[in-house]
């Protein structure tokens, strides 16, 4: 097709999965007990409206099924009985019809034959219960049957919604006038419109900039900001056409979701709130993928199977929610179940600094115990996450055992334009979207943690990496008293020094082509003075301090030499079978120890000097494992000493608490061995 039968085309395309949605919904509720007339109605209308349209447009495949259909439910109103059965074979043809409308191929002929089978059927049964009225009415008696489904009545309605003359089908849909039109206009064209909006406000900040560099801005800023106003005007319409809302992806989730629990053996319900936020379009038509994955992984990982969850004292039914959200300039998307959560041995793989996303997310990684047809197979969420950082957005994951998870992707509003914080690092000009800065600092006193800086901020204690190291250029070393610009907010918090703020900015984002280090950059853009500020992408600078963090890190020494045997270990602890234990684990491998029974004392230990480490328990009378941290922490002569924590409470919250107080790692007794201790210290100190 071309021209205007390819519009016709598309708009049908549009249209008819819209209907097909609203059929699969249903057909859904059908199954799940509440098979109304007013359900019958709805699909009998919808179906017949595809009919009409498809058959205008030659696709006779389409209209054949459609109409179909429409025989089927036509038994179904004249006997007012709906067979369970009915709702599968419903599903699959509208699930052909979907193919079918989409351009795919799919095979018709085996759907349009059990269509005719069960159409017949319904009319040989209403031709029986006519028969058997009949009779009766002659006096010819009729026992009377038990019947497993009560029968419903459905009344005649036409395909528009309207009874038709002495309730029979009326002559079709009305169209109607409003005092609201849509247009269709190419996804092309608005893009150019927005690049041309762009281009526009370039102008008016190099125009701004020549101004205040002659200062003749003061004379002429009276003309220039009516001017102002509609170019602002003008930019919020041309990004509210370019963004549409997230329901123009969610119809056909309900029906993915009810295949994807059959398959797996379980029962789920589904629901999507938040769908009018909008987003981008160019994000919203490749979100389907990563929602999917996630969907899938809900139904396999999170929601357990009904006799499970009857056991657990749940409803038999699990339930999986689509949120969506609008934050700042970024839109969260979550998909939250109420299953049974992230394994606890999941948990406890969380490493100092990381996050429950750092280890759900490896490539690789599984938490299934085998391979299905849904999971297994530890790919996903590593695609999801790489998906949501390509667009300058994130991966958050919320668990709680027994009560289920909630995995969130932070996307960006607009792609094309975006406001950022710029900062200058040399003779660069760099822009961080607005919506990944937690916080500017002043790095008044840096901290050395096992060799690397961090530092306190408020009660937490950040980790402080120069933008150079991220991306590549010369570092300019960490001078106390420089900005820093914390990114990740309470995933992992990062302090990022700078030179120099140059202040807010939007900005027109345009595509860079592939340079050393571009995975780094969303973008460029072209600043008022004619600079060009390098989009970071803040995703991928947290990804990237891993490496860094480990090429500048320098072994703490102590007094007593390099060699393991004169390394001292803090062991702080009140209970003497945990003393006993590590400290005989501790001594095979090499290593003095001391002990103390809690905080207090332990500070007294520290205060004689000497000591290369300290592994603390979180739960001790006195003083707890987290204010020894915290003063340790705090005093200028011990702040960058080794301290690990070791502790029977392992979830992904008493491990944040840890790391906010300074604790360099955080070990789970329950599986925590020798190897396992002496390979943290030796990676925290070098010995």
């Amino acid at each position: 097709m071309s021209g205007p039968d390819e519009e016709l085309a598309d708009i049908f395309r549009e249209e008819a999965n819209g209907r097909i949605d609203r059929i699969d919904a249903a057909l859904l509720a059908v199954e799940a007990g509440s098979a109304d007339a007013a359900v019958i109605d709805e699909i009998f209308r919808q179906a017949h409206t595809i009919k009409g349209a498809a058959s205008l447009l030659g696709m006779d495949r389409i209209s054949r099924i459609a109409h179909a259909v429409e025989d089927v439910l036509a038994g179904v109103r004249d006997t007012g009985e709906f067979p369970p059965a009915l709702a599968g074979l419903l599903l699959r043809s509208s699930q052909t019809m979907r193919g079918l409308v989409n351009g795919a191929d799919e095979p018709a002929d085996a759907v349009l034959a059990e269509l005719a089978a069960t159409a017949a059927r319904g009319r040989a049964a209403t031709e029986r219960s006519g028969q058997a009225a009949a009779g009766t009415g002659q006096g010819d008696p009729v026992p009377e049957q038990p019947d497993p489904v009560p029968p419903q009545r459905v009344p005649h309605t036409d395909p528009g919604g309207q009874p038709g003359p002495g309730g029979q089908p009326g002559p079709g849909p009305r169209a109607g006038t409003g005092s609201h039109r849509s247009v269709r206009v190419p996804a092309d064209r608005l893009d150019h419109l927005l690049d041309l909006v762009g281009e526009f406000m370039q102008d008016r900040r190099h125009l701004t900039h020549a101004l205040a560099e002659s200062g003749e801005a003061s004379e002429l800023a009276g003309l220039l900001d009516p001017g102002d106003r509609l170019l602002a005007e003008l930019r919020d319409v041309a990004v509210g056409m370019r963004t549409l809302p997230v329901s123009m992806i969610t119809g056909p989730l309900p029906r993915a979701v009810r295949d994807l629990a059959r398959a797996a053996g379980k029962d789920v319900e589904f629901a999507a709130t938040g769908t009018a936020t909008e987003l981008d379009r160019v994000i919203l038509e490749s979100l389907t993928e990563p929602v999917t994955h996630l969907l899938r992984n809900a139904i396999d990982h999170g929601i357990e199977s009904p006799g499970d969850r009857l056991a657990a004292g749940k409803p038999a039914r699990g339930r999986i929610e689509l949120r969506a959200a609008p934050r700042g300039g970024m839109v969260e998307v979550t998909v939250a179940d109420d299953g049974r959560g992230v394994p606890d041995e999941a948990v406890s793989l969380v490493e100092s600094g990381g996050s429950l996303a750092d280890v759900l997310a490896r490539p690789g990684f599984s938490t299934a115990e085998q391979v299905t047809d849904l999971g297994g197979r530890g790919v996903g969420l590593d695609a999801v996450r790489a998906y949501a950082r390509s667009l300058g957005g994130g991966l958050q994951i919320r668990s709680e055992p027994g009560t289920g998870t909630a995995v969130s992707l932070l996307l960006p509003l607009a792609l094309a334009l975006m406001t950022v914080l710029l900062v200058e690092h040399g003779s660069a000009v760099y822009g961080v979207p607005l919506p990944a800065v937690a916080e500017v600092i002043s790095v008044d006193r840096l901290l050395r943690i096992t060799g690397r800086p961090a530092v306190r901020v408020r009660d937490r204690v950040l980790p402080v990496v120069d933008l150079g190291d991220l991306v590549g250029s010369p570092a300019a070393g960490y001078a106390e008293g420089g900005p820093a610009v914390v990114l990740g907010g309470g995933d992992r918090p990062l302090a990022v020094t700078c030179d120099r703020l140059l202040g807010q900015a939007e900005v027109v984002v345009k595509p860079l082509s592939r340079l050393a280090g571009g995975d780094t950059y969303l973008g460029g853009a072209i600043l008022g003075d004619g600079r060009i500020a390098l989009i970071l992408d803040p995703g991928r600078l947290i990804a990237a301090y891993p490496t860094v963090r480990a090429a500048n890190r320098v072994p703490v020494a102590s007094a007593a030499g390099s060699d393991r045997a004169g390394a001292t270990i803090l062991l702080v602890e009140d209970s003497p079978a945990v003393i006993a234990m590590q400290r005989r684990m501790l001594r095979e491998a090499g290593y003095r120890v001391v002990t103390a029974r809690d905080g207090e004392q332990a500070l007294e230990v520290l205060s004689r000097g000497g000591i290369t480490a300290v592994v603390t328990d979180l739960q001790m009378p006195r003083l707890d494992g987290l204010g020894l941290t915290r003063a340790i922490r705090a005093d200028p002569l011990r702040s960058d000493l080794p301290v690990i924590v070791a502790t029977t409470h392992a979830r992904a919250q008493d491990r944040q608490v840890a790391l906010d107080a300074g604790a360099d790692a955080l070990l789970a007794k329950q599986t925590m061995d020798a190897r396992t201790l002496v390979a943290t210290i030796k990676q925290l100190t070098g010995r």
